[in-house]
């Protein structure tokens, strides 16, 4: 009785507020470089370092988990066809929709004001929508397809529809969605296209059309943001659709205050013209089984001063999806298999030459005991260095980004977990006052230090 309830007022919402437009595909090509700022969800809550580590931490796990699924089942595109893990109700998983930062949209004629969530291990874009018949907490006011002029519901047949994994036809002619992630957010309404306005980096405002999806069933979690921004490999994806070549972040520290930033388009230069240090690339892979994500070669670790013997098959995407490395902007710490993080942690023991804090685990994050006399210091206890080597480039980490100061008990914890597989993920604190830089055309990612 209840879905019959939501397809009725997933129609009669579309009806209402549909458009005269001749064609229902977005955009398939676009021309010029957008600029868009992005803050923390946690951002504005005056919480300590220490906290947001905190929270951020929990959602890293709830992420961990999804992402060990997928690579696991080759679930990641969600196109029709692939096979996914199955939870209860036949939804397919994906990543957490608990992410880290979101961006500022423009939606609709006149536009309205959306805030999303970006990420890089997802496709679907789709916002909170008026009528609603569930919708999670949000920052806007919801968006409201009927004061819209250009809002227009997909037909059955258009080819974004059909790409959609849970898809349904409604009277009349109208394509409805539903997409799963894997802390059980979920979203349901109608799939359509409508206008989306971006600012150039010269500040000229863009206006392309967009499919995306229109909820107005939605359970879960949306960690202050109105929707999601999926910037994955796969049609529905924004990068997809609107055939972009690079795009680009530079992610500031969660209590630095300032915004970070998100650039797309040709990007043809002056990406790294805020490096503050030598730009280095690595060839990006692709794994049919899990079309979605960004993977990246890594060859080894070094601690300190000593590489480990770490064979590189312990990294490797294998020919089924499972294995493989990630670098994904949804997931705060980085993710590595439980042997990796077993030489990691005792290469760390060995050089800090600290105990291990009391019920201190893989599991829960890594953590030493700093002895008193030395917790009264302002001198940060020091640690060893700790570099990823990528195929052709080296990830030398700052302290910062890998290190928790938790001083209140007297710790000194690793800003690394185990990843539930033998798959990893590179999380976005050890991308922090870094620009990034993915070349889709040449397969490539780039990276270097700034102060973003």
């Amino acid at each position: 009785m209840q879905r019959g309830l939501v397809a009725l007022v997933i129609v009669a919402a579309a009806a209402a507020a549909a458009a005269a437009w001749a064609s229902p595909a977005a955009a398939s090509a676009f021309v010029g470089d957008v600029r868009v700022a992005m803050k923390h969800v946690d951002a504005g809550k005056q919480l300590s370092r220490l906290e947001l580590m905190r929270r951020a931490m929990q959602r890293s796990k709830a992420r961990a988990a999804a992402l060990s699924v997928m690579r696991s089942r080759g679930g990641g595109g969600g196109l029709a066809g692939e096979s996914v893990e199955q939870p209860p109700g036949g939804m397919p998983v994906r990543p957490s929709g608990d992410l880290e930062y979101v961006l500022d949209l423009a939606v609709g004629t006149p536009p309205q004001p959306v805030s999303a969530l970006l990420d890089t291990g997802s496709d679907l874009i789709w916002t909170q929508c008026a009528p609603c018949v569930n919708c999670l907490a949000q920052p806007d006011p919801l968006f409201a397809p009927a004061n819209s002029a250009s809002f227009e519901p997909m037909r059955c047949s258009g080819q974004l529809c059909s790409a959609i994994l849970h898809h349904g036809c409604q009277r009349p002619d109208i394509c409805t969605y539903r997409y799963t992630y894997g802390d059980g957010t979920t979203t349901m309404g109608v799939y359509a296209t409508e206008r989306f306005t971006f600012t150039s980096s010269s500040g000229e405002k863009l206006n392309v059309p967009l499919g995306f999806g229109c909820g107005s069933m939605n359970v879960g979690s949306l960690n202050n943001g109105s929707g999601i921004v999926g910037f994955g490999r796969d049609p529905l994806s924004l990068v997809s659709q609107l055939s972009i070549r690079r795009f680009s972040y530079c992610l500031t520290p969660y209590t630095s205050g300032r915004r970070s930033t998100l650039l797309f388009g040709s990007l043809s230069g002056g990406v790294f013209d805020d490096a503050a240090g030598p730009v280095q690339t690595t060839p990006l892979l692709q794994s049919p089984q899990n079309p979605t994500f960004y993977y990246v070669r890594l060859a080894g670790v070094t601690v300190g001063a000593r590489r480990l013997r770490i064979p590189e098959s312990a990294f490797a995407l294998r020919p089924d999806g499972s294995g493989g490395v990630i670098i994904d902007s949804g997931t705060a710490l980085t993710l590595l298999p439980r042997a990796v993080l077993a030489e990691v942690v005792r290469a760390f023991l060995l050089q800090v030459r600290l105990p291990l804090a009391s019920g201190s685990s893989q599991d829960d994050g890594v953590c030493f005991v700093v002895p008193p006399s030395r917790r009264r210091s302002s001198v940060p206890v020091p640690v060893p260095r700790l570099v990823l080597h990528l195929e052709g480039a080296d990830l030398d980490l700052p302290r910062r980004n890998y290190v928790l100061d938790d001083r209140r008990k007297g710790r000194l914890c690793l800003l690394l977990a185990d990843s539930g597989d033998d798959g990893a993920t590179i999380g976005n604190l050890v991308q922090q006052d870094m620009r990034v830089l993915y070349d889709l055309e040449a397969e490539t990612l780039s990276f270097a230090p700034a102060q973003c």
